[in-house]
């Protein structure tokens, strides 16, 4: 990174594809650095925008690796729980 090769970022962003589709940039750029000075003993400064334009890049070649976890709240109405709601109860014919 300190030598500031072509393709440092797209490799920083293969490398941590999991940790960059599970949360917004900025906070996987920290943890990167963070990761990074570990491994190596020295800060190293990674750029918001080269990082940024790598992560669009690999979502662009790869949609399905880059997809992050939605969640969905549904409706009473659309579940398909088969407990009844509170305060109701069947009575069992048979």
């Amino acid at each position: 990174m300190k030598q500031s090769k072509k393709g440092s970022y797209s490799v920083l962003v293969q490398a941590y594809q999991e940790l960059i589709a599970s949360m917004p940039i900025v906070m996987a750029i920290e943890i990167i650095q963070e990761d990074l000075q570990k491994d190596t003993g020295e800060r190293i400064k990674l750029n918001y925008f080269s990082m940024a334009r790598a992560v669009a890049r690999f979502k662009k070649k790869n949609p399905q690796a880059a997809t992050r976890k939605q969640i969905q709240f549904k409706d009473a109405h659309e579940t398909d729980d088969v407990q009844s709601s509170p305060g109701r109860f069947k009575i069992k014919q048979g």
